[in-house]
């Protein structure tokens, strides 16, 4: 569990924290972690949030993933429910990993870039699984550029 970056230099800016009842914090230790991450439960929800830099022109963002027991996807009510546990609004799903399990979103720190569409989303195929539940895009692109 950290604050920190890679290197040890601490973040201004914290993941964000689930706000209501029934959270536990649970231990980042067996992550390749670069950026400040947190790691939280709720029943069978696990729930990784981190603060991260995925495209420079954006600045930091909001990144959180969530999967089923971390073995399995969560359907859209659970990953919304679980989104309003984190107190912010205007986050945008983003998801690259084939057949993935966790479900990808993004928010910009920055009031004023909420609501930005990664660029990918204008050139990537969409592929469409679970009855239109879940969709991801091959990963083509270097979201930093």
């Amino acid at each position: 569990m950290s604050n920190n970056f890679a290197d040890g230099t601490p973040s201004v800016i914290k993941p964000l924290y689930p706000k209501g009842a029934g959270w536990m914090e649970i231990s980042t230790e067996s992550m390749p972690i670069m950026y400040p991450t947190r790691a939280f439960r709720h029943k069978d929800l696990c729930v990784i949030s981190a603060v991260e830099v995925p495209d420079r022109k954006i600045g930091f963002e909001y990144h959180i993933s969530i999967t089923k027991q971390g073995i399995a996807r969560c359907d859209s009510n659970a990953a919304k429910w679980v989104l309003k546990q984190f107190g912010l609004e205007g986050w945008e799903e983003d998801n690259h990993v084939p057949y993935g399990i966790a479900r990808h979103f993004w928010r910009p720190v920055a009031e004023n870039l909420v609501g930005m569409e990664c660029k990918c989303k204008e050139s990537e195929p969409v592929i469409i699984e679970d009855k239109g539940d879940y969709i991801w895009r091959p990963d083509n692109s270097d979201r930093s550029k």
